[in-house]
Formats: C-alpha cells, structure tokens, sequence
C-alpha cells in the first residue's frame, strides 16, 4: 500500500457530489434524447416528446443545478464546511425535484378538452414544497459559506 493522503471529506459533502453528478448525467441523457429527435422527427422517440420546450427547460434545469450543487461541493470543501444534513438534503432534493416537473409536463400528453382544473392538484403542493427546499437549501449554503470566508479574511487580518 502507497502512502496516500486519505481524505477525510464529511459524508454531506460527497452526496452533494454524487447528486450533482446524478444532475449531469440525467442533462447529458435528455441532451442526447433531444439531439436524436432532432434528426429523426418522425421517430418514435420524438413522438414521446409531447412538448418539445419543455424537455428543453427540463434539461438546462437539470445543468444548473448540477453546477449548483458541483459548486457547494468545491466550496464546502475549500472552507472546510460542513453543512448540517438538513441543507444538502433540501438542496439535493430541489435540484433533482425541480427540473423533474418540468420533464414530466414535457412527456405528459394534454387532455384533448380543457379541463375544469387548470393544472394536476398535486401540482401546487409538489412545486411549493420543492421550490421552497431548494430556496432555503441554497441560500443556507451561500450563508455558510460567506460565513467561513469572512471568519477566515478576519483570521488573517488578525481579528
């Protein structure tokens, strides 16, 4: 066995990591199911895709937060932070939840009568929940991290 620096990174801190690569790998998915639509219209893949501009929403949601979530991870890390279980699960949850409504309204075909309802009840319950975990998860973490870097410049300012 080598004698290699063991890193001793808080749990918290790899499953933001996993997550944002979890992120990444479902944008590069819905990227490449976009591209092959693209050259082949009349597929039957591309007649899954009931509104195009969704999908598309779906996949640049999914970018943002994976880099999101690659950046806490890289600031976490840098201040030596780590954040309580609650903010990586809230934000870990909005990163995957929130992108994810936009994929399935871009799959889900529409009814052909307008509806009494203007959108699926559990819509307003889903989307509060999951943009208010996302909201309070990110900004915890930013709070955390301007934290750290103003205690570290006042250590090296000498108070």
């Amino acid at each position: 066995m080598t004698n290699q620096k063991i890193s001793h990174e808080p749990m918290t801190n790899l499953f933001l990591l996993a997550f944002a690569g979890l992120c990444l790998a479902i944008a590069l998915a819905i990227a490449w199911v976009l591209g092959f639509t693209l050259f082949f219209p009349d597929g039957g893949l591309a007649g899954l895709l009931v509104e195009r501009a969704d999908i598309i929403r779906a996949h640049i949601d999914y970018l943002m937060m994976a880099q999101f979530l690659f950046i806490f991870f890289l600031l976490f890390r840098q201040y030596a932070i780590d954040p309580p279980v609650w903010v990586v699960a809230a934000c870990c949850f909005g990163a995957f939840f929130n992108p994810l409504s936009f994929l399935v309204r871009g799959l889900t075909p529409k009814p052909s009568v307008v509806a009494t309802i203007p959108v699926e009840a559990h819509f307003p319950f889903q989307a509060g929940l999951s943009f208010t975990l996302t909201t309070v998860g990110f900004l915890t973490a930013v709070a955390l991290v301007v934290r750290a870097a103003w205690k570290l410049r006042s250590a090296k300012n000498g108070g």
